[in-house]
């Protein structure tokens, strides 16, 4: 099994979802991560493995190695599950935003989006219950790996429309449609419909989530930047802004295409607010990264013409250019110059 096969819940959106992987909740524990991880290995390792096979000890082996440690290794460190917790809430908002094109397949996944009061237990509940038989049979773990991610990117999509409701100040959070099945789930197992989760190339035909506005905007703002095309880029990023403008990506672009065209003061105002939006997306970074090099190189030069007029200063005049006869023969002082410029 490999990660980009998955193509379910927030796998779907290009987010690797480490906690269907391990089969924990959104919000969990330093703690409890690792003791998830630790039952875990001890099902998947070759020596305490209770595989039949060699073939499939070794796919075991592979699945602990290649896709387990590395879940474990993004949410256990610190500096890493931040990361992951700030991407985390990212999608969620912007699925938030467009969640009426959303479609939920499972069935425990459109339970949890019926459920208003208790959204938070029943969560937790049904990720407990599919965690406990998640790596029992490793054939149908494609399946339920991506049966949690929905789970969580429909608990994602209900707390981030709850806050946007508060803010808003709307009683009732957006619309998520719940049709078009993916997954269906039978009394005691799991099966499929319509589209194979452990095949990926059944996987092709089916239907892909519509591009956003706010994305089409990025990437046509993008490809002006290439073009060196700014003022266009900028007229394509404040459409964007009026879309999101919480958007880290949307004011780091801003900023940079700012800088492109000499704006220093519009580029920093952008950048600033993109790094305290979330100062690890990368193109805020990037463009961070680009006004610190303009500041620096502006400053060189800022420091290298006070040098020559220091130097200027405490040099001596030549006296052949002190005094000079005008046409009537009066005397009258020249006036000093610097690489033949007078300075007054």
């Amino acid at each position: 099994m490999i990660i980009s096969d998955l193509k379910h819940g927030l796998f779907k959106y290009e987010v690797k979802d480490y906690y269907a992987i391990l089969g924990v909740p959104i919000d969990a524990s330093a703690k409890d991560i690792r003791l998830r991880y630790l039952k875990i290995a001890y099902q998947l390792h070759p020596d305490t493995n209770r595989a039949q096979t060699q073939e499939e000890k070794q796919r075991a082996s592979d699945i602990l190695s290649k896709v387990v440690n590395a879940a474990y290794e993004n949410l256990y460190k610190e500096k890493l599950r931040k990361e992951c917790q700030l991407i985390m809430s990212e999608i969620g908002r912007r699925l938030a935003t467009d969640a009426y094109k959303i479609t939920i397949g499972s069935e425990n996944a459109k339970k949890l989006l019926q459920e208003e009061k208790n959204t938070e237990k029943t969560y937790h509940e049904m990720i407990e219950k599919f965690a406990s038989e998640q790596y029992q049979d490793l054939s149908k773990l494609s399946t339920k790996i991506a049966l949690m991610s929905e789970l969580n990117m429909v608990y994602l999509m209900s707390q981030k429309g709850k806050e946007m409701s508060k803010i808003m100040g709307v009683s009732s959070q957006p619309k998520i449609v719940a049709s078009e099945p993916i997954i269906i789930e039978s009394t005691g197992n799991i099966t499929t419909s319509g589209v194979n989760i452990d095949n990926p190339v059944e996987n092709e035909t089916a239907k892909k989530p519509t591009v956003s506005r706010l994305d089409k905007l990025i990437s046509s703002a993008k490809q002006h930047a290439e073009d060196e095309n700014y003022e266009q880029g900028i007229m394509d990023l404040r459409e964007a802004v009026k879309i999101d403008s919480n958007s880290s990506t949307v004011h780091g672009l801003l900023g940079s295409m700012y800088l492109k065209q000499n704006n220093l003061i519009y580029g920093r105002i952008h950048i600033n607010k993109a790094m305290m939006l979330n100062g690890n997306d990368p193109i805020a970074k990037q463009a961070q990264q680009e006004l610190k090099n303009i500041e620096k190189e502006k400053k060189a030069k800022s420091g290298g013409a006070s040098s020559v007029k220091s130097t200027t200063k405490d040099s001596k005049i030549p006296k052949s250019s002190e005094k000079s006869k005008d046409k009537d023969g009066k005397g009258k002082k020249e006036a000093p110059k610097i690489f033949g410029i007078p300075l007054w």
